[in-house]
């Protein structure tokens, strides 16, 4: 079993880079080609962190359209930047995504249990686990 995991991508609206002069997209964009020509290949891919930088709903648009280039399934984690119910409604064909509240899951993949744990604290910088 292989896992490939990208973590803190803080992907920005379409046209717009974080801090003004980052393009995180264009690098989040290399990252998954670059995932798809790994050989051998990962069996599944997780997106956890910061996926977003400030959970809007065009940055989750945005993610959603580089994260579908994958060629192996994904599994979307948020990290304090995130918004829970925006990455929910972004991934909502991704059933196991709880439907409310907290976007804790396990996911049996092979020999392997991933188990996500969400800490997200709306509003705040920090985390924490429920």
């Amino acid at each position: 079993m292989i896992l490939a995991q990208i973590s803190d991508t803080h992907v920005c609206a379409k046209g717009m880079q974080l801090y003004g002069r980052i393009d995180t997209n264009a690098g989040l964009r290399r990252a998954v080609e670059s995932i798809n020509l790994l050989r051998p290949r990962p069996d599944a891919v997780l997106a956890s962190g910061d996926l977003t930088e400030s959970g809007a709903a065009d940055e989750y648009a945005a993610l959603r359209a580089i994260l579908d280039r994958l060629e192996m399934p994904l599994y979307v984690m948020p990290g304090n930047h995130d918004s829970q119910d925006r990455l929910r409604a972004a991934f909502a064909d991704h059933a196991y995504l709880p439907k409310d509240g907290f976007l804790h899951y396990t996911i049996k993949l092979g020999p392997v249990r991933l188990i996500a744990l969400d800490t997200v604290v709306p509003g705040e910088d920090g985390g924490t686990l429920c």
